[in-house]
């Protein structure tokens, strides 16, 4: 499947319906490559952390949050609980929808 299904998959997963805009869409083969992208990378305009911030965050994560979500790394918690993330079959579509 390529990125573009898999994206268009997550839309109908989330009831993406007329009047909405993806306002961003990017996809990810692995957990790893979304945590960078989201958290470190300069490139992403709504990283929502500085440094400092960021280490607080994944310093304050509990193993009770964690298995939560099914996460086996402090990474994977961050990415899965991100709001605009979703697992797909083949790695992680991230969307940013507004109306």
């Amino acid at each position: 499947m390529s990125k573009v299904e898999e994206l268009e998959l997550v839309a109908d997963m989330v009831g993406l319906e007329p009047g909405y805009v993806m306002q961003e869409a990017n996809y990810f083969s692995t957990i790893e490559e979304a945590f960078h992208w989201l958290y470190l990378s300069e490139e992403n305009p709504l990283r929502p952390y500085n440094k400092e911030e960021l280490i607080n965050v994944m310093a304050s994560i509990t193993i009770e949050q964690m298995q939560e979500l099914d996460a086996n790394t402090v990474v994977e918690y961050m990415v899965l609980n991100d709001d605009h993330t979703y697992l797909t079959k083949t790695g992680v579509a991230y969307l940013r929808i507004v109306r």
